[in-house]
């Protein structure tokens, strides 16, 4: 799509991003002049009726919301099969491109990024909507440090049917609620606790659960605890360690109430007082079934995805007593009972004792397993990194990451950290370099220079202009460039030539001698300004040139100006005394519209003028077609016996009649 306009006002200009659903463009509204963000469906899904209503879905909720930390809608419509929403552009990278290039970040920087995100739920929130889909990449950053949430695609509105009833669930697995991967009813709390895994990822650098499936991640979202952030890094104030833990609490219930009270919680995280505050702790009530979803089809899905996961139904577990038994069964247990028990008392003490015994015994030796340090492996190549882990007992799992300054395929990071004591087979994650990123270069001939070079340096290109002189483009349009479009390079290793046009020079012939009509037509048809002086000669006829400044074959461009002196003829006897004149500079503009100029309509341009040098008589001053806007400059001289005007003629039609200039 780069390049076309969509419904005549957004001109695509790049890709910025995309999915499953739709694809994301940088474009040009050009009725506003503002960059903004095009989110368009892809076209194998504009047939698709559950993809269209999923997709005006997400306009719906975003539009009913207005807040400085939530993406803004413009506008949403559709042209032909092409659906698109339009949207604030904001400038800088998502939270999980800023997590995977530095890794953990500050815990000032990470305060501060989760009370602009609870302002912007707390906002959702108020209009009864619940996002479902909080994470990294679902948070933009701008280069203020603005920070903006989008994507409301799977946002549903809080309303009696949908606490009720739910037909399927859905979100990013690695920060699904407990609630969401059952199958449950979602709520507010649903939000709080996946951005309690944002929160976690966002200190540490690393998500608390990792597996090879769906399925398996969001099994331990069932079952396992959030590991705790304070373990991986040490340094980590109780009070971060605590909002964590509270908001990812399973049990909806024993986490925040509303996001109000987990910005209360945030806002003092950093107070003296609670850098040591006591752990927090809590009770799980263990439930008789827990309800593993079923997302089979989802296995082998980007697990970073959105995904779709069918409703279960709890197992019912008929745990009742059995029916009574007729009265003499039940009797005659009753008896058996009474004999049994001081038997079935002393056999189980034997066999407790017993099995103490016996742990003592063999546990140790069957359950011992050999801790190692990790050794170091920092921006090693991976195949070595895994090797040395490999021979040390540890599994390695890859994670590849951008980063502009490690080598590709070399460590940028590991976790656990190095010199850490784990036991033998843990997983070691390493932090895999996909080196410098490199792009295809996009067309930039026919765009304006500036535009061009803006763009390119955004981009991290290096760039160098170079002028043209041409009478065929419009000043200031790229011509050439080199590297071609479509060239793949590393953006901070290139420098991108840009050749772009500018006027065509004009050699200024000699005008010595010449008549002043004959200047004046001449300078006005190659585009240069005439300012006109007059002075006596005894050798040059009247009104003819003297002199000319620049002198002739001077090379000028478009706009200049060229001082001419005509001659009055020779200088007069000094009886009787010449009447005085004065003269006045006129600069007369003669306007062109945009519409006629692009409809291609010319104009016959046609000034008289009357002064002290015509003898009273109208002349001709300018007769010349023209098909844009022009400013005409000229000279009215007048004396005490003649004043002086002008006329402007378009079309034979006159325009302005000007007053009369007195001495």
């Amino acid at each position: 799509m780069i390049g076309q306009r969509i419904s005549g006002r957004y001109q695509v200009l790049e890709t910025i991003g995309g999915g499953g659903m739709a694809n994301v463009y940088k474009a040009l509204d050009v009725i506003l002049d503002r960059h903004v963000a095009v989110k368009v469906l892809q076209p194998q899904f504009s047939d698709d009726e559950q993809f269209i209503k999923r997709f005006r879905r997400e306009a719906q909720a975003a539009t009913s919301l207005a807040h400085p930390n939530i993406v803004s809608i413009y506008d949403v419509g559709e042209e032909g099969n092409t659906y698109y929403i339009v949207m604030e552009y904001v400038e800088g990278q998502t939270l999980k491109e800023l997590i995977q290039s530095s890794g953990p970040i500050p815990v000032e920087d990470c305060i501060d990024y989760m009370e602009q995100m609870l302002a912007a739920l707390e906002h959702s929130h108020a209009n009864h909507i619940i996002h479902r889909d909080i994470k990294p990449h679902n948070i933009l950053i701008s280069r203020e440090g603005v920070l903006k949430i989008t994507d409301f695609g799977i946002a549903r509105a809080i309303s009696a049917a949908t606490i009720t009833h739910t037909n399927s669930v859905m979100g990013s697995v690695h920060y699904l609620s407990p609630e969401q991967a059952r199958g449950g009813h979602v709520t507010y709390k649903s939000d709080i606790y996946s951005l309690g895994i944002v929160f976690y990822e966002m200190v540490t650098g690393v998500l608390p659960f990792s597996g090879d499936t769906a399925v398996s991640i969001a099994i331990k979202h069932l079952q396992n605890d959030v590991p705790s952030a304070k373990e991986l890094i040490p340094t980590l104030p109780q009070s971060i360690e605590n909002i964590i833990r509270k908001a990812t609490v399973k049990d909806p219930t024993k986490r925040y109430g509303t996001v109000q009270e987990m910005e209360e919680d945030v806002i003092t995280a950093l107070n003296p007082e609670r850098r040591n505050e006591a752990p927090f702790t809590f009770h799980e009530d263990e439930e008789a079934t827990k309800a593993i979803p079923i997302i089979r089809d989802h296995d082998r899905v980007d697990l970073d995805k959105t995904v779709e996961i069918p409703t279960t139904k709890n197992a019912v577990v008929n745990s009742s007593p059995p029916p009574e038994e007729n009265n003499k069964k039940e009797k005659t247990k009753k008896k058996g009972k009474k004999k049994k028990w001081v038997l079935n008392l002393l056999l189980i003490t034997i066999f407790f004792f017993g099995a103490v015994i016996t742990a003592f015994a063999l546990l140790p030796s069957l359950f011992h397993v050999n801790e190692v340090v990790v050794p170091n492996v920092v921006e090693l190549p991976f195949d070595e990194a895994e090797a040395i882990l490999q021979q040390e007992g540890l599994t390695v799992e890859r994670e590849d990451v951008k980063d502009e300054n490690v080598p590709k395929d070399h460590v940028v990071r590991q976790n656990p950290f190095p010199d850490s004591t784990v036991k033998e087979n843990a997983v070691i994650r390493l932090f895999v370099s996909l080196g410098k990123e490199k792009m295809e270069l996009d067309d930039y001939v026919g765009m304006p220079v500036q535009e061009a070079e803006t763009m390119l340096t955004r981009l991290g290109f290096s760039v160098e202009t170079t002028e043209r002189s041409t009478d065929a483009q419009t000043p200031g349009i790229v011509l050439v460039q080199d590297p071609k479009e479509g060239t793949t390079v590393v953006a901070d290793e290139t420098t991108v030539y840009l050749t772009y046009s500018v006027a065509g020079q004009i050699r200024l012939n000699n005008l010595e001698n010449q008549e002043e009509s004959t200047v004046r037509n001449y300078l006005n048809d190659v585009g240069l300004i005439a300012r006109f002086d007059s002075e006596h000669s005894n050798s040059v006829a009247t009104g003819r040139v003297i002199s000319q400044s620049p002198s002739p074959f001077t090379m000028l461009n478009k706009g200049d100006e060229v001082r001419v002196v005509l001659s009055k003829g020779p200088e007069p006897d000094l009886e009787p005394e010449p009447d005085p004149t004065r003269v006045f500079q006129i600069n007369q503009p003669v306007g062109v519209s945009d519409e006629d100029r692009e409809a291609g309509k010319s104009f016959n341009i046609r000034i008289l003028y009357r002064d002290a040098t015509t003898g009273g008589e109208k002349q001709v001053l300018i007769d010349e077609t023209i098909e844009e806007t022009k400013e005409y400059s000229f000279e009215l001289r007048v004396s005490r016996s003649q004043s002086g005007l002008f006329e402007v003629y378009v079309n034979d039609e006159m325009i302005k009649q000007s007053k009369e200039y007195e001495y």
